[in-house]
């Protein structure tokens, strides 16, 4: 026990008592509020402790989240491999027509040039052939002066208008298909430039089929490059260009 100072009358007092016996100053009352405002204290810093049910909510949310992504990623990855693989193939078929169109007309303006060709020939040379006869002798009693009248007999012949506009229809055909290969898929880009090359001499051997010109020697040298460069690219861009997918 000990000895306290009552705060009302200032006489020492035990630190036990509830009143003041001197002038009745209660100290109960004080203790009970001061009990009061420290249970306060610690009821405001209280921490109630998480709850484990909404974390575990939390975590699943989060995690269906990552699933739905992941998803919607695997999906998208599908279906570009599906359109990449879809675009390769049709490019491939594309080149395969354009390869063999070009192939078409180059066959049937070698045909008119050798043909050109033999009646150049014969007419310079007066050689008679079944085949060329009707151009170089046109005029029925013999060879004709001017070679120049052969050839014209050839170009203006009923076939041969039929040949040329049918090198003509293959030229339209095969400039649409190279207008389509413009834009080759990653990996076929050198196949591309090969049916570029090929696609330049295509168009310069039918150009001459349709419309020769120059001297018998240099028309048949000019004629026989073409044909080569053309069978030569033909063969490279067949072993070229790869297996679809």
């Amino acid at each position: 026990m000990a000895l306290i100072q009552c705060p009302e009358c200032n006489k020492e007092i035990s630190d036990k008592v509830k009143t003041c016996p001197h002038c009745g100053y209660p100290f109960e009352e004080n203790s009970d509020k001061s009990n009061n405002i420290q249970q306060v204290e610690i009821s405001a810093v209280n921490i109630s402790p998480k709850d484990p049910v909404k974390t575990k909510k939390t975590i699943v949310g989060v995690v269906s989240v990552f699933v739905v992504l992941a998803l919607m990623f695997a999906i998208f990855i599908m279906v570009k491999s599906s359109n990449e693989k879809k675009a390769h193939n049709t490019y491939i078929d594309t080149l395969e027509i354009t390869r063999t169109t070009m192939l078409e007309g180059g066959s049937q303006a070698e045909s008119l040039l050798n043909l050109t060709a033999q009646v150049w020939f014969n007419s310079i040379f007066e050689e008679r052939d079944p085949e060329t006869d009707k151009y170089t002798m046109s005029g029925g009693s013999g060879f004709n002066d001017d070679f120049n009248e052969s050839l014209n007999a050839l170009m203006t012949d009923s076939s041969t208008l039929t040949t040329i506009s049918l090198i003509e229809a293959n030229q339209t055909l095969v400039d649409g298909l190279m207008k389509e290969l413009q834009d080759p898929p990653n990996g076929l880009e050198d196949s591309y430039e090969t049916a570029l090359e090929l696609y330049t001499v295509y168009k310069g051997l039918t150009d001459l089929a349709i419309s020769p010109s120059g001297s018998l020697e240099t028309f048949a040298q000019n004629k026989s490059q073409k044909i080569d460069r053309f069978l030569e690219l033909y063969e490279k861009l067949e072993t070229q260009t790869p297996e679809k997918k």
